[in-house]
């Protein structure tokens, strides 16, 4: 049995391989249904000529056939201007929603079989030139008409998307052949990573008083903390006039508040172990986890600067706001889906015990620096030490993207919150 499955398999290995790939670019044509019925065309032209007059009736209808098949789709995709907008120009993974597509027929017959293709499309992979194509198709458009169409859309990936020319095509009546056109107006859509549920405390509050790290900063604005004596150069504005009138000094409102807890989050886009399709998903999970973490320091209004393989994508200085969360989703929705080339990808950081902020690197490299298989995903939080006796902390966490994700970067958090307040 076995000596005849590998004989069938060498068999139909022999009947699939390409003898003569220098004829590929000559013979590429009769992979459409066109190129047969023009071969059968000309048999039927022979057979009229040579043998019988039944040949010239047969090449008669196959000869109308293709006049139909070719000349119907060509004329259908110039005889209408269309034109696709999306309702809303930045949406996240797997959200609903829809493209408005205006079209207008000019000519004096309905268009059957119309389909917009390759507005949402992306490669499998970096090799492959195929595209997973959402073709939409509009039953019929009517007559000397002007009509909009709402089509629902689902991004399954982020990024910027059309990546590249959307067009009409049609191939009614026959499909023996399908005319392209790039569309007249076409308005991109950006797909920002999906967001995790994540919920977590992050410390803001301490004893430090610094520009940076957790701590109770003094400042000309702020809650009321206290009163103090006058100093030379402070505001005339914050004296305490019944205190300096009572005491016979000058006295002066202390103000202040909690200052904030500024944060790195460092992505690696290093490949994970497994095939195309899981590193390609281990990756988007990745870079879900940073979109999550982006928005859980914004939402707290915790200054954050981002990092992709090493290098910065942020202003130098920590940003924080919602206009620094959208920047950093479109910095996120422009990484390739197979992840960077490998020669820009950088190595994950070692631990410093100088760092000044909170460092989340988000990886698919272990502690001993192996890769993690594709289901696996390494967040790596450290705080830094606060001086004295308190030393830069790490909490580590290898998520599983079988279970739920939430759930695991909630958890981390709680756990980098009480080992905080131990120390």
């Amino acid at each position: 049995m076995k000596t005849l499955l590998k004989r069938l398999n060498s068999l139909g290995a022999a009947a699939n391989h390409d003898f003569c790939p220098w004829a590929n670019k000559y013979v590429y044509w009769l992979k459409e249904p066109v190129g047969w019925f023009v071969i059968a065309t000309g048999a039927s032209l022979l057979v009229g000529a040579f043998l019988s007059p039944l040949g010239w009736t047969v090449a008669a209808g196959l000869f109308a056939i293709l006049i139909l098949g070719l000349g119907f789709p060509w004329l259908a995709v110039r005889g209408v201007n269309c034109q696709l907008v999306p309702k809303i120009k930045e949406i996240h993974e797997l959200q609903d929603s829809y493209l408005e597509l205006s079209v207008r027929n000019r000519l004096p017959l309905p268009i059957i079989g119309l389909m917009v293709e390759g507005y949402l499309s992306q490669p499998l992979s970096q090799d492959d030139t195929s595209d997973r194509v959402p073709d939409v198709g509009l039953a019929q458009v009517p007559a000397f008409s002007q009509a909009t169409y709402r089509l629902a859309i689902q991004p399954q990936y982020r990024g910027q998307y059309p990546v590249q020319v959307p067009q009409i095509a049609c191939s009614f009546p026959f499909g023996i052949w399908t005319a392209r056109r790039p569309l007249n107006q076409v308005e991109p859509v950006t797909v920002w990573p999906m967001l995790i549920p994540a919920s977590g405390e992050l410390e803001i509050l301490g004893k430090q008083l610094a520009e940076v790290g957790s701590g109770n900063r003094a400042s000309s604005h702020g809650d009321f903390m206290g009163v103090r004596e006058f100093r030379r150069g402070d505001s005339l504005r914050s004296i305490h006039w019944a205190q300096s009138a009572k005491l016979d000094n000058l006295i002066v409102c202390e103000r202040g508040g909690p200052q904030k807890q500024a944060i790195e989050l460092d992505l690696y886009t290093h490949p994970s172990l497994g095939s195309a399709e899981e590193v390609r998903e281990n990756l988007a999970w990745r870079v879900r986890i940073m979109a999550s973490l982006i928005d859980l320091a914004a939402s707290r209004h915790l200054p954050f600067r981002m990092m992709i393989d090493g290098t910065s994508q942020m202003v130098p200085n920590a940003a924080s706001g919602t206009r620094s969360r959208f920047s950093a989703w479109d910095k996120l929705a422009s990484i390739p889906l197979d992840g960077l080339d490998a020669g820009k990808t950088g190595a994950s950081p070692s631990i410093s015990e100088n760092l000044q902020t909170t460092r989340i690197t988000i990886s698919a490299e272990s502690a001993l620096g192996t890769t993690l298989p594709a289901d696996q995903v390494r967040v790596e939080m450290l705080q830094p030490g606060g001086g004295g006796r308190r030393s830069s902390q790490v909490n580590v966490c290898e998520i599983n993207l079988d279970e739920d994700i939430a759930e695991q970067l909630t958890h981390l958090f709680m756990e980098a919150s009480r080992e905080s307040y131990a120390a």
